[in-house]
């Protein structure tokens, strides 16, 4: 009988698993860095999927594909993963970047560019964080208080990095 206390082979006990998603960080290099204040995504966009267009979602989503245009999440988490390629202005909760990004982020609490990620762009968020070895050319705006349009933001070049509130 499959799933019997006598069984003892490699049958399956006919318990139904959850499928697992891919976590932000495939890597399991020294860089990783827990993220368990961020929830595992909900939506994942493989490395094999490309976008062009509006993506609007309430959900907390992965990216490894290529995204062109537009990405709003409003009150959700973004990942960009390793492998993921982001052409777009994009809005969330938190923005969590370990892949490319050419476009101006507004992260409502915060943005994470992390050490594999290379971004050009506008970043506005309460509390921005940059790793070493990330790399960064753009503006930084952490005073939430203005209201700045991120997509009238002068383009500026920095190799500064910053971390507030971390």
């Amino acid at each position: 009988m499959i799933g019997s206390k006598n069984d003892r082979s490699n049958v399956s006990t006919g318990s139904i698993q959850e499928p697992t998603i891919p976590s932000a960080n495939t890597s399991t290099s020294s860089h990783s860095k827990n993220l368990s204040h961020i929830a595992t995504p909900a939506a994942v966009i493989g490395p094999k999927i490309r976008f062009k267009g509006e993506l609007v979602g309430e959900e907390d989503l992965l990216i490894q594909g290529t995204i062109e245009g537009t990405i709003d999440l409003k009150n959700n988490n973004l990942t960009i993963g390793e492998q993921g390629i982001i052409k777009a202005n994009a809005k969330a909760k938190t923005i969590i970047i370990e892949g490319k990004v050419d476009g101006d982020l507004r992260g409502a609490e915060r943005i994470v560019i992390k050490e594999s990620s290379n971004v050009t762009g506008n970043l506005v968020a309460e509390r921005v964080s940059l790793e070493d070895g990330a790399k960064f050319r753009g503006s930084i705006d952490m005073d939430t208080n203005s209201n700045v349009d991120i997509k009238s933001s002068p383009t500026s070049t920095s190799s500064a990095k910053a971390e507030k509130g971390s």
